[in-house]
């Protein structure tokens, strides 16, 4: 077996442990597939050359000393927002250029014990909200990857690496999942430390993981959180609900696209009712909305001083705006949130999960990043929420099917989506480079 770019986690896993190939060979591969493409898609904020291949060597070393890590020298892309010792963290931020992390960030450290490979950072837009970062989407570079996570989320089908970090407040980690046409997973709020990660909002922030398939995802899920995916079973055929609320929403393709994975999945045994929310999605965007315009003020306002001149209009607009929230309308946002999490608990005990187009719209112009409504009720409610690439729209461009569970039930969201994926294939990734 020899390396090449676009093999899976699980596929570097083996051959590393069997002595197929070393990390070095995987590190090459991959920086020289990133040296190849990058010029054009841009997912790459830094990559230092010297650092990745002494940390391949030393996991070779760890290998011939018979360690067999779970995660074996498995490249990953860090979001720009996360630590990773040794590299800057920008976010975007020009002042930050220079700031090198001291240590690593928590999930980053543990990704190492694991055996991963830090291959460098991606770009995300500044501060993970607001105006668009430099990156392509790699199926047209004329069309938005989405933000915040978008140098994740295109490095995933751009072959560059096999899994990427990312982070969401609203919809940052499934909408460039979406556009891209990576598989986006956004745990239950919490399932993480966020330690060494730039805040946005604290009651809002999840990390999450990017990869090319759900075994990639829940494998990475799994030896991260030690969770035992497998032991996780779906009794009799699977129960979703289908969102009508969400498609009406929906551009018609859109809408269309996630009928048709719907009626798959009815096709072969599982159990779809067409049935909505127990709130409206109005309720649920405007306590979003509350609660992270006044958050991210909080975090930003002493900052925006500081550097006026850095910080882009939409982010520095937003800062402006929620710093005019009353503590009142917060805190009652807050109150709000938990009843509507209380409610949405007790409806999904019916389900296994829930379908909904991930983003409202195909990938859209480059100028922006695209509709986030439709990441927002996972969100707020800190619901597990997965993007899976099942289709492609009119324009040719990759179409997300939105799949929540309940919160806490990661594992068991993992398996149904497993399940999904067996019965409606996902697509490809595209041909560049």
């Amino acid at each position: 077996m020899s390396v090449y770019p676009g093999m899976t986690a699980g596929e570097i896993i083996t051959g590393v442990h069997d002595g197929a190939f070393t990390v070095q060979d995987v590190a090459d591969a991959h920086m020289s597939r990133i040296d190849e493409v990058d010029v054009e898609i841009r997912a790459f904020a830094t990559v230092d050359a010297d650092l990745v291949r002494t940390e391949a060597a030393w996991l070779d070393a760890q290998r011939q000393a018979g360690a067999r890590l779970p995660l074996h020298g498995v490249p990953v892309g860090v979001k720009d927002i996360i630590d990773v010792a040794g590299l800057p963290t920008i976010a975007g931020f020009e002042p930050y250029r220079d700031e090198i992390a001291l240590r690593d960030a928590e999930i980053v450290s543990r990704l190492r014990s694991l055996g991963a490979l830090m291959l460098g950072k991606t770009h995300t837009t500044q501060f993970a909200v607001g105006d668009p970062a430099p990156t392509r989407n790699p199926w047209n570079v004329e069309k938005s990857p989405a933000g915040s996570s978008a140098g994740s989320g295109a490095a995933i089908p751009a072959r560059m690496v096999p899994v990427a970090l990312g982070s969401q407040t609203a919809g940052s980690m499934l909408r460039p999942a979406s556009f891209n046409g990576s598989v986006g997973f956004k745990p239950t709020f919490g399932w993480m430390s966020m330690d060494g990660v730039i805040p946005l909002c604290w009651s809002l922030d999840h990390l999450g993981l990017y990869a090319a398939t759900v075994n990639d995802i829940a494998a990475v899920y799994s030896a991260l959180t030690s969770a035992e995916a497998s032991e996780h079973r779906i009794p009799g055929p699977p129960r979703f609900a289908l969102l009508p609320e969400y498609l009406e929403m929906s551009d018609a393709s859109v809408s269309e696209h996630v009928q048709n994975v719907a009626a798959q999945l009815r096709s072969v045994g599982a159990i779809v009712d067409e049935i909505n929310l127990p709130m409206s999605f109005e309720s649920i965007y405007a306590v979003h909305q509350v609660i992270f315009s006044a958050e991210m003020s909080a975090v930003h306002s002493a900052n925006l001083t500081c550097y006026p001149e850095h910080y882009g209009q939409r982010i520095r607009s937003g800062v402006e705006a929620g710093s005019l929230i009353p503590a009142n309308y917060l805190l009652q946002a807050r109150r709000l949130q938990r009843t509507l999490s209380r409610q949405i608990d007790e409806w999904l005990i019916g389900y296994d999960a829930v379908l909904m187009p991930t983003v409202s719209t195909e990938a859209c112009d480059i100028a922006e990043t695209g509709d986030r409504r439709f990441q927002v009720p996972a969100t707020l409610l800190g619901l597990p929420a997965i993007s899976l690439p099942t289709g492609l729209g009119p324009g040719g461009l990759p179409l997300g099917t939105q799949v929540i569970g309940r919160a806490g039930a990661d594992t068991q969201l993992l398996t149904a989506t497993e399940w999904i994926a067996d019965h409606v294939p996902l697509i490809g990734r595209p041909e560049i480079g």
